[in-house]
Protein backbone atom coordinates (compact mmCIF):
# COMPACT_ATOMS: atom_id res chain seq x y z
CA UNK A 1 0.00 0.00 0.00
CA UNK A 2 1.98 2.87 -1.31
CA UNK A 3 1.34 6.51 -2.21
CA UNK A 4 3.54 8.87 -4.86
CA UNK A 5 2.37 12.44 -2.74
CA UNK A 6 2.65 11.34 0.66
CA UNK A 7 6.09 12.03 2.86
CA UNK A 8 6.43 8.54 3.79
CA UNK A 9 6.84 5.46 0.93
CA UNK A 10 4.58 3.12 2.71
CA UNK A 11 1.38 3.90 4.82
CA UNK A 12 0.86 2.01 7.84
CA UNK A 13 -2.22 -0.17 8.99
CA UNK A 14 -3.16 0.95 13.13
CA UNK A 15 -4.88 -1.68 14.43
CA UNK A 16 -7.70 -1.01 15.95
CA UNK A 17 -7.33 -1.38 19.77
CA UNK A 18 -10.36 -3.16 21.32
CA UNK A 19 -10.95 -6.02 19.61
CA UNK A 20 -10.83 -8.59 21.87
CA UNK A 21 -11.27 -9.59 25.76
CA UNK A 22 -7.60 -8.42 25.99
CA UNK A 23 -7.86 -5.64 29.05
CA UNK A 24 -6.43 -2.04 28.06
CA UNK A 25 -4.77 -0.29 30.90
CA UNK A 26 -7.90 2.60 30.89
CA UNK A 27 -10.61 -0.18 31.16
CA UNK A 28 -8.92 -2.56 33.79
CA UNK A 29 -11.54 -1.15 36.33
CA UNK A 30 -14.84 -2.56 34.26
CA UNK A 31 -17.42 -4.04 35.60
CA UNK A 32 -17.49 -8.01 34.97
CA UNK A 33 -19.82 -8.62 32.03
CA UNK A 34 -23.24 -9.28 32.40
CA UNK A 35 -24.52 -12.85 30.68
CA UNK A 36 -24.00 -12.53 27.24
CA UNK A 37 -27.02 -14.81 25.87
CA UNK A 38 -30.83 -14.09 27.39
CA UNK A 39 -31.76 -15.98 30.33
CA UNK A 40 -33.78 -18.40 28.63
CA UNK A 41 -31.10 -19.37 26.57
CA UNK A 42 -28.30 -22.17 27.43
CA UNK A 43 -24.92 -22.33 25.38
CA UNK A 44 -24.94 -25.60 23.06
CA UNK A 45 -21.89 -26.81 22.48
CA UNK A 46 -20.89 -28.70 19.02
CA UNK A 47 -17.92 -30.63 17.83
CA UNK A 48 -16.26 -30.18 14.47
CA UNK A 49 -13.39 -31.58 12.82
CA UNK A 50 -12.56 -28.13 11.67
CA UNK A 51 -13.49 -24.85 12.69
CA UNK A 52 -14.53 -24.28 8.54
CA UNK A 53 -17.31 -26.85 9.29
CA UNK A 54 -18.51 -25.37 12.43
CA UNK A 55 -18.53 -21.92 10.44
CA UNK A 56 -20.65 -23.33 7.18
CA UNK A 57 -23.14 -24.84 10.24
CA UNK A 58 -23.48 -21.04 11.43
CA UNK A 59 -23.77 -19.79 7.85
CA UNK A 60 -26.74 -21.73 6.84
CA UNK A 61 -28.80 -18.74 9.08
CA UNK A 62 -29.94 -16.33 6.62
CA UNK A 63 -27.73 -13.10 7.11
CA UNK A 64 -27.37 -9.95 5.44
CA UNK A 65 -25.06 -8.93 8.00
CA UNK A 66 -22.05 -11.40 9.62
CA UNK A 67 -20.02 -9.81 12.38
CA UNK A 68 -16.67 -11.68 13.24
CA UNK A 69 -15.10 -10.60 16.71
CA UNK A 70 -11.78 -11.75 17.92
CA UNK A 71 -10.09 -12.13 20.83
CA UNK A 72 -6.63 -11.01 19.86
CA UNK A 73 -3.06 -11.90 19.87
CA UNK A 74 -0.39 -10.38 22.19
CA UNK A 75 3.68 -10.58 22.03
CA UNK A 76 3.32 -13.26 24.90
CA UNK A 77 1.30 -15.52 22.61
CA UNK A 78 3.00 -15.20 19.01
CA UNK A 79 4.36 -19.15 18.73
CA UNK A 80 0.14 -19.72 18.56
CA UNK A 81 -1.08 -18.52 15.02
CA UNK A 82 -3.90 -15.81 15.43
CA UNK A 83 -7.58 -15.99 14.98
CA UNK A 84 -7.16 -13.24 12.16
CA UNK A 85 -4.09 -15.50 10.07
CA UNK A 86 -6.86 -18.58 10.99
CA UNK A 87 -9.88 -16.64 9.49
CA UNK A 88 -7.88 -15.69 6.15
CA UNK A 89 -6.64 -18.99 5.55
CA UNK A 90 -9.71 -21.28 6.96
CA UNK A 91 -12.59 -19.67 6.91
CA UNK A 92 -12.61 -16.65 4.24
CA UNK A 93 -13.13 -19.06 1.47
CA UNK A 94 -16.16 -20.01 2.75
CA UNK A 95 -17.73 -16.52 3.39
CA UNK A 96 -16.70 -15.17 -0.42
CA UNK A 97 -19.89 -17.98 -1.50
CA UNK A 98 -22.01 -15.36 0.07
CA UNK A 99 -20.27 -11.84 1.23
CA UNK A 100 -20.36 -9.26 -1.31
CA UNK A 101 -18.55 -6.83 0.81
CA UNK A 102 -15.45 -7.04 3.89
CA UNK A 103 -15.70 -4.62 6.58
CA UNK A 104 -11.95 -4.48 8.76
CA UNK A 105 -12.00 -2.55 11.56
CA UNK A 106 -8.65 -0.98 10.93
CA UNK A 107 -7.91 2.60 9.72
CA UNK A 108 -4.24 3.61 7.39
CA UNK A 109 -1.98 6.13 9.09
CA UNK A 110 0.23 8.43 7.21
CA UNK A 111 1.62 10.74 9.54
CA UNK A 112 -0.51 13.59 8.14
CA UNK A 113 -1.81 14.71 11.43
CA UNK A 114 0.68 15.19 13.70
CA UNK A 115 2.20 14.47 17.10
CA UNK A 116 -1.54 13.59 17.90
CA UNK A 117 -1.32 11.11 15.39
CA UNK A 118 1.42 9.70 16.52
CA UNK A 119 1.01 9.59 19.96
CA UNK A 120 -1.88 7.56 19.26
CA UNK A 121 -0.49 4.94 17.10
CA UNK A 122 2.34 4.49 19.97
CA UNK A 123 -0.17 4.36 23.02
CA UNK A 124 -2.19 1.93 20.91
CA UNK A 125 0.55 -0.38 19.88
CA UNK A 126 1.70 -0.54 23.76
CA UNK A 127 -1.77 -1.23 25.12
CA UNK A 128 -2.80 -4.26 22.99
CA UNK A 129 0.56 -5.32 22.65
CA UNK A 130 -0.52 -6.54 19.25
CA UNK A 131 2.95 -8.34 17.80
CA UNK A 132 4.20 -6.44 14.46
CA UNK A 133 3.02 -9.41 12.31
CA UNK A 134 -0.36 -8.11 12.79
CA UNK A 135 -0.05 -5.53 10.33
CA UNK A 136 1.13 -8.05 7.66
CA UNK A 137 -1.84 -10.72 8.29
CA UNK A 138 -4.52 -7.46 7.98
CA UNK A 139 -3.16 -6.84 4.62
CA UNK A 140 -2.69 -10.84 3.60
CA UNK A 141 -6.67 -10.83 4.83
CA UNK A 142 -7.62 -7.47 2.01
CA UNK A 143 -5.74 -8.66 -0.26
CA UNK A 144 -7.12 -12.45 -0.19
CA UNK A 145 -10.73 -10.72 -0.10
CA UNK A 146 -10.08 -8.85 -3.14
CA UNK A 147 -9.02 -11.90 -5.08
CA UNK A 148 -11.66 -13.80 -3.73
CA UNK A 149 -14.26 -11.49 -5.25
CA UNK A 150 -15.59 -9.67 -1.55
CA UNK A 151 -14.62 -5.73 -1.70
CA UNK A 152 -12.69 -4.94 0.96
CA UNK A 153 -13.59 -1.56 2.80
CA UNK A 154 -11.41 -0.16 6.28
CA UNK A 155 -12.25 2.69 8.43
CA UNK A 156 -10.88 6.64 7.97
CA UNK A 157 -9.79 8.72 10.97
CA UNK A 158 -9.41 12.12 10.30
CA UNK A 159 -7.17 14.49 12.28
CA UNK A 160 -10.25 15.68 13.85
CA UNK A 161 -10.62 12.30 14.95
CA UNK A 162 -7.15 12.01 16.24
CA UNK A 163 -8.00 14.93 18.52
CA UNK A 164 -11.22 13.59 19.54
CA UNK A 165 -9.81 11.11 21.24
CA UNK A 166 -7.17 12.88 22.78
CA UNK A 167 -7.81 13.57 26.18
CA UNK A 168 -6.65 16.90 28.11
CA UNK A 169 -4.07 15.57 29.82
CA UNK A 170 -2.67 14.50 26.22
CA UNK A 171 -3.24 11.25 26.42
CA UNK A 172 -5.39 8.72 24.55
CA UNK A 173 -9.02 8.57 25.79
CA UNK A 174 -9.33 4.67 25.09
CA UNK A 175 -12.69 5.10 25.60
CA UNK A 176 -13.58 7.43 23.38
CA UNK A 177 -11.60 5.84 20.99
CA UNK A 178 -13.96 2.54 21.20
CA UNK A 179 -17.21 4.69 20.76
CA UNK A 180 -15.29 6.30 17.90
CA UNK A 181 -14.37 3.11 16.57
CA UNK A 182 -17.86 1.55 16.97
CA UNK A 183 -19.29 4.17 15.21
CA UNK A 184 -17.04 3.92 12.12
CA UNK A 185 -17.79 0.38 11.76
CA UNK A 186 -21.71 1.29 11.81
CA UNK A 187 -21.31 3.61 9.69
CA UNK A 188 -19.31 1.66 7.14
CA UNK A 189 -21.53 -1.31 7.13
CA UNK A 190 -24.97 0.31 6.91
CA UNK A 191 -23.32 2.62 4.25
CA UNK A 192 -22.23 -0.63 2.12
CA UNK A 193 -25.71 -2.68 3.37
CA UNK A 194 -27.43 0.10 1.43
CA UNK A 195 -25.67 0.48 -1.35
CA UNK A 196 -26.72 -1.18 -4.96
CA UNK A 197 -25.84 -4.59 -5.75
CA UNK A 198 -22.54 -4.39 -7.77
CA UNK A 199 -24.03 -5.41 -10.63
CA UNK A 200 -27.50 -5.91 -12.06
CA UNK A 201 -29.04 -8.98 -11.51
CA UNK A 202 -26.24 -10.09 -8.96
CA UNK A 203 -26.89 -10.93 -5.62
CA UNK A 204 -27.40 -8.85 -2.79
CA UNK A 205 -25.48 -7.06 -0.73
CA UNK A 206 -23.91 -9.12 2.16
CA UNK A 207 -21.39 -7.62 4.29
CA UNK A 208 -19.07 -9.43 6.38
CA UNK A 209 -17.41 -7.50 9.29
CA UNK A 210 -13.96 -8.41 11.10
CA UNK A 211 -13.28 -7.14 14.16
CA UNK A 212 -13.28 -6.72 18.44
CA UNK A 213 -14.92 -9.07 20.38
CA UNK A 214 -16.92 -6.70 21.76
CA UNK A 215 -18.53 -4.16 19.09
CA UNK A 216 -20.33 -6.98 17.24
CA UNK A 217 -22.10 -8.01 20.43
CA UNK A 218 -25.81 -8.52 20.83
CA UNK A 219 -26.09 -8.33 24.60
CA UNK A 220 -23.16 -6.81 25.71
CA UNK A 221 -22.30 -6.24 29.41
CA UNK A 222 -24.12 -3.09 30.46
CA UNK A 223 -20.63 -1.21 30.76
CA UNK A 224 -19.77 -2.49 27.08
CA UNK A 225 -22.77 -1.34 25.81
CA UNK A 226 -21.85 1.69 24.88
CA UNK A 227 -19.42 0.49 22.19
CA UNK A 228 -20.98 -2.24 21.00
CA UNK A 229 -22.71 -1.71 17.61
CA UNK A 230 -24.80 -5.47 17.60
CA UNK A 231 -28.02 -4.26 18.63
CA UNK A 232 -28.12 -1.62 15.80
CA UNK A 233 -27.31 -3.35 12.98
CA UNK A 234 -29.38 -6.02 14.16
CA UNK A 235 -31.93 -3.56 13.45
CA UNK A 236 -30.66 -2.24 10.56
CA UNK A 237 -30.46 -5.41 8.75
CA UNK A 238 -34.63 -6.19 10.20
CA UNK A 239 -33.03 -9.34 12.20
CA UNK A 240 -30.59 -10.77 9.57
CA UNK A 241 -27.81 -10.61 11.68
CA UNK A 242 -24.99 -12.89 13.19
CA UNK A 243 -22.53 -12.29 15.96
CA UNK A 244 -19.71 -15.05 15.36
CA UNK A 245 -16.62 -14.66 18.19
CA UNK A 246 -13.37 -16.16 17.30
CA UNK A 247 -10.98 -17.84 19.98
CA UNK A 248 -7.93 -19.25 19.88
CA UNK A 249 -8.29 -21.59 23.39
CA UNK A 250 -5.20 -20.92 24.28
CA UNK A 251 -5.33 -17.23 24.35
CA UNK A 252 -8.83 -17.61 26.50
CA UNK A 253 -7.78 -20.06 29.16
CA UNK A 254 -6.35 -18.14 31.82
CA UNK A 255 -9.16 -14.78 31.00
CA UNK A 256 -10.92 -13.99 34.43
CA UNK A 257 -13.27 -12.42 32.37
CA UNK A 258 -13.96 -14.91 30.16
CA UNK A 259 -13.96 -17.90 32.61
CA UNK A 260 -17.45 -15.79 33.87
CA UNK A 261 -19.13 -16.38 30.99
CA UNK A 262 -22.09 -18.85 31.02
CA UNK A 263 -20.18 -20.71 27.87
CA UNK A 264 -16.83 -21.19 29.95
CA UNK A 265 -17.12 -24.48 31.81
CA UNK A 266 -18.82 -26.19 28.31
CA UNK A 267 -15.95 -24.64 25.98
CA UNK A 268 -13.03 -26.44 28.80
CA UNK A 269 -14.82 -28.86 29.09
CA UNK A 270 -15.34 -29.31 24.92
CA UNK A 271 -11.52 -28.86 24.56
CA UNK A 272 -10.42 -31.33 26.06
CA UNK A 273 -11.06 -33.68 22.69
CA UNK A 274 -9.29 -30.97 20.69
CA UNK A 275 -11.98 -30.34 18.22
CA UNK A 276 -13.25 -26.94 17.11
CA UNK A 277 -16.05 -26.00 18.85
CA UNK A 278 -19.57 -24.10 18.07
CA UNK A 279 -20.99 -22.53 21.01
CA UNK A 280 -24.32 -21.55 20.72
CA UNK A 281 -25.49 -19.19 22.62
CA UNK A 282 -28.62 -17.40 21.41
CA UNK A 283 -30.32 -18.13 17.47
CA UNK A 284 -27.97 -14.83 16.58
CA UNK A 285 -24.86 -15.49 18.61
CA UNK A 286 -22.57 -17.88 18.56
CA UNK A 287 -18.66 -18.71 19.46
CA UNK A 288 -16.08 -20.68 17.04
CA UNK A 289 -13.66 -22.17 19.29
CA UNK A 290 -10.39 -23.63 16.70
CA UNK A 291 -8.71 -26.40 18.28
CA UNK A 292 -6.85 -26.52 20.97
CA UNK A 293 -2.81 -27.27 19.79
CA UNK A 294 -0.22 -26.80 22.68
CA UNK A 295 -1.93 -26.39 26.23
CA UNK A 296 -1.69 -28.81 28.96
CA UNK A 297 -4.52 -28.86 30.29
CA UNK A 298 -3.73 -30.58 33.25
CA UNK A 299 -1.73 -27.84 34.17
CA UNK A 300 -5.02 -25.19 33.90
Amino acid sequence: MTTANKPRARLRLLVAIIASGAPTASLAAKPAPAPTVPAQERPAVTHFATAAQALEQVLATPAQVVAFGEYHQTMAATRIPSSLLRFTDELLPLVARQATDLVVETWVTDGGCGKQETKVVEEAQTTTERPPETENEIVTLLKRAKAAGIAPHILTMSCKDYRQVTGKDGETDFAKMLTLTRDRLQSEVSHWLAAPRPVAGERARKVVVYGGALHNDLYPAPGDRPFAFGRSLFAKAKGQYLEVDLFVPEYILGDKRMAAEPWFTAFKAGIQARDALLIRRSQRSYIIVFPLRSVNLEER
